[in-house]
């Protein structure tokens, strides 16, 4: 079967953790040369790579998928292994340093994931050119285990923040490696694994080729599965349903879930890695890796799994959280009708590459994989402008759209290459899919797709419609704010509210002049009512701390004395600390908002310079104060 391939800085204004799937930025020890003398490496003994060997000519000679990465068991944990230490800023840092000589890329998995509030975790390589996180209590998973995504070489450091004050332990269980040992060729700088990977005919999906078909290419993601530990590049598709609802189905292939008689289990879902807009910004293949968008775990939905056939192939999953809006997802639309398509496109991941996109020219025509008749959709793929797409190993599961932009099929497999571009593939028929391959729910699209019942047959795509901008993000005391809708549908009525702002609530398309008063970190949501053809829809969109009040710290540069004004009238505590410029604690001093909203504070007698750190629940600013001495 072809297609398979297996496989902050210390002085920062605010530091508060958004609750995000992996929001990026900079773990903290970056900016403290002091953390890495004390590094001690553990190290992991490296697979058998000689019995690995013989398994994978063994494998390619029964034409078993292309295994790249297999799972290497330890067991350690924030109190056996690592070593902590306190941070300058406030809080502690966890670090542990791993390395499993000679593989590609690493992978860590868990077996139990649980971060307190306002804790992160960040997974990075030493030379800090691959950094994966930062991972929150949004990622708990409520005791079931976990994954993080692999990163390029044989080395990498997890390193984990526990803010002061926090009174509940982390439970960070590492199970294993996945330890990755080809497959994931290293791009054209050390930024990524298997970037570039794919043959040279393929055609990136941002050429004039894919102009017409970029809604869609934001509902396909790349995806590594896990079955029984192994590891499996392949493609999947976002799908809408009938509810509207923007719930995160996706569809690939059942035989990505299959390996050397292994099914995928619910351990294993918990595992697969799920990754968005892996693509270029243009038609030209780019000098570095695209940024990483990704999302960890599944559940299963329903498949073709049959021990007599595998009739359409499709394999049907649901995510364990929502997609964050920020992602940009589609929700493609589909058609269940038994008709061929004149022309269309395939988008796809090869080879686990950046995204891609194939183009037919010719109808396609009904046909089979296995022994059942009519399963299968038969595509032979055509030249274009830009080159001359065809699939490869990480293709599986990828989605066929007909010339309307809707999904009708699923890749199974087939004999296209750079080196066959004339070859025929095969998909999935979703009209096969919807009710043919058994009568069980756990056996068809339909019960998903149409949880409603309405008998549709079409559905169009949709992506989440409410967007909107602030016209600053950062604030001083007393600042205004003026906000602007950017939902591109047919918008009719607005509901705007604005936590700690004056006013706090609005129905204007786009409010001005929202003031805030206090110190702190304020969320703004906005719940959009709007059409979609002739159904009336609603969606929301909520910013999490997204303005950002500072407090007025004065006079700068001072004689001795400084006051800080928060106007935080309210019962929770603020708290000042002064550090040196070594990151020594020299003063602390807490108070209620009920206490008064301005505070005076000596600082001390010997130094000319200090940082000043003012945090309220979490929200932290950090101020750099000159002393002038007489």
């Amino acid at each position: 079967m072809k297609r398979l391939t297996l496989l902050i800085p210390l002085l920062i204004i605010f530091s508060h953790v958004s609750s995000q799937i992996d929001r990026g930025g900079i773990p903290r020890s970056f900016g403290t040369k002091s953390f890495y003398k004390s590094d001690s490496i553990i190290l992991v003994a490296s697979p058998d790579m000689n019995m690995i060997k013989s398994e994978d000519e063994a494998d390619a000679n029964m034409e078993k998928p292309y295994r790249v990465g297999v799972p290497v068991s330890i067991s350690l944990n924030t109190s056996n292994s690592g070593i902590w230490m306190d941070y300058p800023g406030g809080g502690k840092l966890w670090r542990l340093h791993l390395r499993s000589p000679g593989a590609v890329a690493l992978g860590v998995d868990y077996s139990n994931f649980y971060l307190p509030v306002s804790s992160d975790l960040f997974i990075y390589n030493p030379d800090h050119s691959q950094i994966a996180g930062a991972y929150t209590s949004f990622n708990n998973t409520n005791g079931h285990s976990f994954a993080t995504r692999p990163l390029a070489g044989d080395e990498l450091i997890l390193e984990y923040y526990q803010p002061e004050g926090c009174k509940e332990e982390p439970s960070i269980i590492v199970s294993g490696l996945n330890y990755i040992y080809r497959g994931m060729d290293v791009g054209l700088d050390k930024n990524g694994y298997n970037f570039g990977a794919s043959g040279p005919c393929e055609v990136n999906i941002h050429c004039s080729e894919g102009d017409n078909w970029l809604a869609q290419s934001h509902g396909v993601v790349r995806m590594l599965t896990r079955v029984n530990g192994q590891s499996i590049w392949c493609t999947g598709s976002l799908l809408n349903n009938t509810h509207l609802d923007f719930s995160p189905i996706v569809l690939t292939a059942n035989h990505c879930s299959i390996n050397a008689g292994n099914i995928a289990s619910s351990e294993d879902l918990e595992k697969w890695i799920f990754y968005f807009n892996y693509e270029a910004t243009g038609c030209d293949k780019p000098l570095s890796e695209p940024g990483i968008q990704s999302m960890t775990g599944a559940e299963k939905l329903a498949s073709s799994q049959n021990p007599v056939t595998m009739g359409s192939d499709f394999y049907l999953v649901k995510l364990k959280q929502d997609i964050p809006v920020t992602y940009n997802p589609y929700f493609n639309g589909w058609k269940v009708t038994d008709v061929a398509s004149p022309s269309g496109v395939g988008i796809h991941h090869p080879e686990g590459d950046i995204k891609k996109i194939s183009t037919y020219t010719q109808p396609i025509v009904s046909g089979k994989w296995e022994s059942t008749d009519e399963t299968h959709w038969k595509v032979n793929w055509s030249a274009t402008t830009h080159g001359y797409g065809v699939t490869e190993g990480g293709s599986s599961g990828s989605p066929l759209f007909n010339s309307e932009g809707l999904l009708i099929g699923s890749l199974t497999g087939g004999e296209s290459a750079c080196s066959n571009a004339g070859g025929t593939d095969y998909y999935g028929k979703i009209s096969y899919s919807w009710a043919s391959n058994g009568t069980a729910d756990s056996m068809q699209l339909r019960p998903w797709l149409d949880p409603l019942n309405l008998g549709r047959t079409l559905l169009r795509g949709m992506s989440r419609t409410v967007q909107f901008e602030a016209n600053v993000e950062q604030v001083p005391i007393g600042g205004a704010v003026d906000f602007r809708d950017l939902t591109a549908s047919s918008v009719y009525d607005w509901k705007w509210q604005f936590e700690g702002g004056e006013p706090s609530e609005s129905s204007d398309k786009n409010p001005s002049g929202i003031v805030y008063n206090s110190f702190g970190r304020y969320k703004v949501s906005l719940r959009v009512s709007y059409l979609l053809d002739t159904d009336s829809l609603v969606d929301s969109l909520t910013r999490t701390d997204y303005i950002q009040v500072s407090a007025l710290v004065y006079p700068n540069p001072t004689k001795g004395a400084l006051s800080v004004f928060t106007n935080v009238k309210n019962s929770e505590t603020v708290k000042i600390e002064v550090f040196t410029p070594l990151g020594v604690l020299v003063k602390s001093q807490s108070w209620s908002g009920d206490e008064g909203p301005l505070v005076s504070i000596d600082l001390p007698t010997a130094g000319n310079l200090f940082i000043v750190r003012i945090d309220r629940a979490g929200a932290v600013q950090t101020e750099k104060v000159i002393v002038l001495r007489p």
